[in-house]
């Protein structure tokens, strides 16, 4: 009998943490820092990057507790809450003692908790219930809200300047309104006086924006009244102590001492409230003015100076302390950082010793390595882990600069062992830190970067919730309007249009020309939103939860279509697909086996289930959604396995996380609100918003990151990347728009004083302000530090990238190169070189050997590597079947449009019927919609076709803007084209149309193999002489040359079918048919001898091309000697009747025609195509 033994458990650090360390071994400026005696008063220490600013902040904490101290009686400030993290893990595990107690904040945080037990305490007159903070995001969703309630007339009339009418509603606009606003919540500047400054200062946009925020604080206090704005929750702390005199003394009275790591990064309320906490008290700051990274959020370090003013008394007055030792950064990067220091301007009364002393060099920075690799590091020969070193590296594009930083931190980790958290790579903005991390993720690189960098909504495991609640959202929609424009367009398509085999599957239905204007834009929005939702459909299928591939999508819609075409309908494949996910039962009677789209089908029921139920909210039918995906065990699996699936794994579900967050904000701050509230809110939500969820700890990855990240961190190997003119310094003047940088200047100096400052003085201090940012960047590297830029035509480097490698020309430890972008060293990379060396012939027998052996090797492994064993080399498998595509008896089908395709390249032929091309893009659904107008209205006039073209645009899926307006223009001008064809050819050529889309089969025999040509005629009509022409309508911008014409194949083609008697039969059929059922044509045999009838000719009608009227190219009739026709439609048919398809065309170049091969990735001519077991 089998026993269930007891689980043993074992409690681990969290990934990416040590579990230990040295302590470190404190300088004589260090220890008197620490080693301040009791009753010491405020203390400013000063000191480079790396000489121990934030560890006497630990040590001194950690002293203090070790020797007894009440953690409650110690308070730890920090800038950002990041930092604040660090230094309390630091802290935690330094004193080895359980604190219960939130030692370190951010000084945002701990605003918030004297705002939260002044609350309590009834201290905020007219905030009832807990305080809140509106985080940037949903302050941004707000003053959005208010715009568009302007712009419809609600509100206050708040009337800006006419200059910035192009800018209302802009997501720019709001960030210069909300930095606008910050100041004035810094500053403490009531919007009357904003508005009495707009005359005398030249800012007249200034009493609007006074108007509008009066209104934005009115709205807030009676939806919100709890709800504190990011830069007005620390003033108004602050202002809490100053105004309750108790309240501060109890305060002051429970802390011993107060210590503040990085007093640059403070914003003046910051520094109001840490002065009247600490004013004549024991407090330790710590600063260097020279490494600021908050200037964004408006970091003043020039404050430091009349920090005295502040913190200091009589009795009590702020000494300054200074450290001169640097511990972190080798002698050449400590020298790189001094060049650029001395760029930037020195702040009185807190001046920094810009050449801190070099102790024993790489040695003793060795022994303070994070760990053994790291230290191992630094003593590495090779160029990428050389001790110390400095280099500039320049590439001639981004794509170069990312492949080589992939290539760098692979070889640190694969050749020298460095552990991957122990880089980093800095840039500039947001935009290069994502384009980054998605190349360095592509090259095999693991890489981190925070939350707070992303737009929720932008993440890709939030995104198929929200589209899922979009689609629950959409149909809730569709219910409360069943008589709907869609199912209205669907009746008035009229009989016989229901299911026509050639219609485009992913076009919708027709309209009919009667109906009220009122209708049309009802139809128009209806199929507006049929577009969205079918969008939202298709990207939740083939998102991170769906899983379905472009081609499964492809498949799902065609076995929906088929079904539909067979049931007599006539929607269209983007209805089906909603309908199919919104009810499985549909794919069930569609056969439709795809555990993609039961899965999404599964979800959205639930999703309906918890939408209906009473007092729904979006966090509730949210969390139905992500129970119902099941892919919650899936992730945490691949989260817990550890390697790059796990980094991606950890970064989804902690997006989920947020986005739960996200929705319990909303729901408890607008209480009442429904998911339809929420999906607007995040639809408008366009600024990353941080998160306190509990997020999972970094893997051992790459740090990507900003300046402002990397503040209070090292790292053993940095990149600072990306350094280019116009980037790095963006020398951009902020808050120009609103002049917020002259508001500013007011506040600081006064209104006279400011209008005497030019633009050349701000520039000059924005250039610091980014001076201070790379600083602070290029100080991270405790071993080797490069700098990367581009060099090329369109991008030059920045003059800041001269600063660090100032040194070159003097010292060979620093150096400028000019490098190519490598093959980066990743695991698919080795084994790919493998597999070519086991194939090269003329490679040595020891090599192939010895790379083989390698191979079997990778292949053997407990997870062998991928494509390293031979059954997994394309080249080496076995043809999955040798079947002929037709029967030996079978004539093959061929059609006029084809043939030219099967004589330049059979293979692209074969491609394109097994339906593996590219998904036909819009321009193409543009022709299909023009071709299908003009079959419904042949005889029409131009006001007509195009009204009927306005009807149905929207269901085309045309982006908004000036693109779409292009195209519709473009389409109108195809219209009026075809317009004026349709009147030339009755009156001036003397033909009657006798048929549109009429099909035919005709059987052309051969002695070598028989072709069926089919196909479809756009119009069939009579000329004079009672013969049948053919015309093909192109909407193409190309065309055929003159030359061509005579002998053009699918003109020839056309007439080949006339020969056989196809426009009699078209004709007749024309006549007959029943337009409730659409039959398939009678097969008809070309004679070999006599024709059955001679046919008038075909041609070409080119609709897209520049020219103003219709370009008409005749193709003369073809008589009964002329068989180049007949011999293209047979010899076409025996180049596909087997079972190869050449690719015809020189090898790595052109493939006739004027034309690139289409399939370079499947064709053996082509390099991307070729098998690796190919010579």
């Amino acid at each position: 009998m089998r026993t269930q033994r007891e689980p043993s458990w074992r409690v681990l650090p969290p990934r990416g943490v040590e579990s230990g360390g040295a302590d470190p071994e404190l300088d004589p400026a260090q220890r008197t820092v620490v080693e301040l005696p009791a009753d010491h008063g405020p203390v400013l220490v000063l000191g480079a990057p790396g000489t121990g600013r934030s560890t006497v902040t630990v040590e001194g904490a950690v002293r203090r507790i070790v020797e007894g101290a009440d953690p409650q009686r110690l308070l730890v400030l920090a800038p950002s809450r990041e930092l604040a993290a660090t230094l309390r893990d630091e802290i935690s595990r330094r004193a080895r003692a359980t604190i219960s107690t939130p030692l370190v904040r951010a000084w945002q945080a701990y605003a918030f908790d004297v705002l939260r037990r002044a609350q309590a305490q009834d201290l905020l007159p007219g905030v009832t219930t807990t305080p809140v903070l509106l985080s940037g995001p949903e302050q941004d969703a707000f003053l959005a809200e208010m715009m568009r309630g302007h712009a419809a007339g609600y509100g206050s009339p708040v009337v800006w300047p006419a200059e910035l009418d192009q800018a209302l509603g802009t997501r720019g606009f709001r960030g210069e309104l909300r930095e606008l606003f910050d100041r004035m919540n810094e500053y403490r500047l009531e919007p009357d006086v904003l508005a009495r400054w707009a005359q005398p200062l030249g800012r007249p946009e200034w009493r609007s924006a006074a108007a509008f925020r009066a209104e934005y604080q009115q709205i807030r206090a009676l939806r919100m009244p709890n709800a504190f704005d990011p830069s007005e929750l620390v003033d108004r702390a602050a202002r809490v102590l100053e105004e309750n005199p108790d309240f501060l003394a109890r305060e002051q009275d429970r802390l011993d001492v107060v210590l503040v790591d990085d007093l640059q990064d403070a914003t003046p309320s910051a520094h109001r409230l840490i002065g009247v906490l600490t004013r004549g008290r024991d407090a330790v700051f710590t600063a260097n003015p020279d490494t600021t990274v908050q200037g964004f959020r408006g970091a003043r370090p020039d404050l430091l100076r009349t920090l005295e003013d502040r913190v200091g008394t009589p009795a009590r007055p702020l000494q300054r302390l200074q450290l001169g030792t640097s511990h972190r950064m080798p002698l050449r990067v400590n020298e790189a950082w001094q060049r650029v220091a001395r760029a930037i301007s020195v702040v009185p009364g807190a001046r920094v010793q810009r050449a801190p002393e070099q102790p024993r060099a790489t040695e003793h920075i060795a022994s303070q390595a994070t760990d053994a690799h790291t230290a191992d590091a630094l003593h590495a020969a090779d160029d990428d882990a050389a001790p110390g070193s400095v280099r500039a590296v320049l590439f001639d594009s981004p794509t170069a600069q990312a492949r080589w930083c992939a290539d760098h931190f692979l070889r640190l980790h694969v050749l020298h062992g460095v552990p991957y958290r122990d880089m980093a790579v800095i840039v500039r903005s947001g935009s290069q830190l994502s384009a980054l991390t998605r190349q360095l993720s592509a090259l095999g690189v693991p890489t981190t970067t925070s939350a707070a960098e992303t737009p929720l909504r932008e993440e890709p495991a939030v995104i198929p919730l929200l589209h899922a609640l979009r689609l629950l959202l959409a149909a809730q929609d569709a219910v409360a309007e069943p008589d709907g424009a869609l199912d209205q367009e669907a009746q008035e398509a009229g009989p016989g249009r229901r299911g026509q085999p050639g219609d485009d599957p992913d076009s919708a239905s027709g309209t009919s020309m009667e109906g009220s204007e009122a209708e049309d834009a009802d139809r128009e929005r209806a199929a507006h939103r049929s577009m969205l939702t079918a969008s939202a459909a298709v990207a939740l299928l083939t998102s991170r939860i769906g899983g379905a591939s472009p081609m499964e999508v492809r498949r799902i819609r065609q076995k929906l279509r088929g079904y539909e075409l067979r049931t007599g309908g006539g929607r269209t494949s983007d209805d089906l697909l909603i309908q199919a996910l919104a009810d499985g039962v549909l794919l069930e009677l569609a056969e439709v086996h795809s555990d993609s789209a039961a899965r999404v089908a599964d979800m959205l029921q639930a999703g309906q289930e918890a939408l209906d139920e009473p007092g729904a909210t979006a966090e509730s039918v949210l969390w139905a959604l992500w129970d119902a995906s099941g892919v919650a065990p899936r992730w945490r699996r691949r989260a817990l396995a550890g390697g790059a699936e796990a980094v991606r794994a950890d970064r989804d579900l902690d997006a989920v996380v947020g986005l739960f967050e996200a929705a319990q904000r909303f729901v408890d701050q607008v209480p009442g609100a429904t998911a339809r509230a929420f999906m607007d809110y995040m639809d408008h939500q366009e600024l990353p918003m941080d998160t306190l969820a509990a997020r999972a700890p970094a893997e051992d990855n790459v740090s990507v990151m900003t300046p402002a990240g990397s503040a209070g961190r090292q790292w053993a190997h940095v990149v600072v990347a990306g350094v280019q003119q116009g980037v790095w310094p963006n020398t951009a003047l902020r808050g120009q728009l609103l002049g917020t940088d002259v508001l500013t200047d007011a506040l600081d100096h006064g209104p006279e004083q400011a209008t005497r400052l030019s633009a050349v003085d701000r520039l000059r201090q924005v250039r610091f302000d980014e001076l201070r940012q790379f600083a602070t960047a290029v100080s991270r590297a405790t071993a080797g530090l490069t700098v990367t830029a581009v060099a090329s035509q369109d991008e030059q480097p920045s003059e800041f990238v001269d600063l660090v490698a100032g040194g070159s020309r003097d010292d060979p430890g620093i150096s400028v190169e000019a490098l190519s972008a490598p093959e980066p060293l990743t695991l698919r990379q080795l084994t790919g070189a493998l597999r070519r060396t086991v194939q090269q012939p003329d490679a040595a027998a020891h090599e192939r050997e010895a790379a083989a052996r390698l191979l079997h090797d990778f292949a053997a492994l407990a997870e062998p590597v991928p494509g390293a064993a031979p059954k997994q080399w394309w080249g080496r498998n076995a043809l999955s079947t040798e079947d002929a595509l037709f029967a030996p008896d079978e004539a093959v089908r061929v059609s006029p449009s084809t043939i030219e395709t099967i004589h330049r390249s059979p293979l692209d032929w074969f491609v394109s019927e097994a339906h593996a091309t590219e998904v036909t893009d819009l321009r193409r659904s543009l022709g299909t919609l023009v071709h299908d107008i003009a079959e419904r209205l042949p005889d029409a006039d131009s006001v007509e076709l195009i009204a009927h073209l306005r009807r149905r645009w929207p269901s085309l899926g045309m982006p908004h803007g000036w693109t779409g307006e292009q195209e519709l223009e473009r389409a109108e001008k195809m219209l009026r084209k075809f317009a004026q064809y349709s009147r030339e050819m009755r009156s001036e050529h003397g033909r009657e149309l006798v048929s549109v889309e009429g099909s035919f089969e005709v059987l052309v025999r051969s002695e070598a193999r028989d072709a069926l040509l089919t196909g479809r005629v756009d119009r069939l009509e009579v000329d004079a002489h009672g013969r049948h022409v053919v015309v093909d309508l192109k909407t193409g911008k190309h065309q055929p040359t003159k030359k061509d014409i005579p002998e053009h194949p699918q003109l020839g083609a056309y007439q080949v079918a006339l020969q056989a008697g196809a426009g009699r039969a078209m004709q007749e059929a024309s006549r007959t048919e029943d337009l409730h059922e659409t039959r398939r044509p009678e097969r008809i045999e070309l004679p070999e001898g006599a024709v059955s009838a001679q046919p008038g000719g075909a041609l070409l009608v080119q609709l897209g091309g520049p020219a103003a009227s219709p370009g008409v190219q005749l193709q003369d009739p073809l008589d009964e000697e002329h068989r180049w026709a007949r011999d293209l439609i047979t010899q076409a048919a025996l180049l596909v009747a087997g079972t190869r398809f050449e690719a015809r065309h020189t090898a790595d170049q052109e493939a006739g025609f004027g034309i690139r091969c289409s399939v370079p990735w499947l064709c053996p001519l082509c390099a991307q195509g070729r098998q690796v077991t190919e010579k």
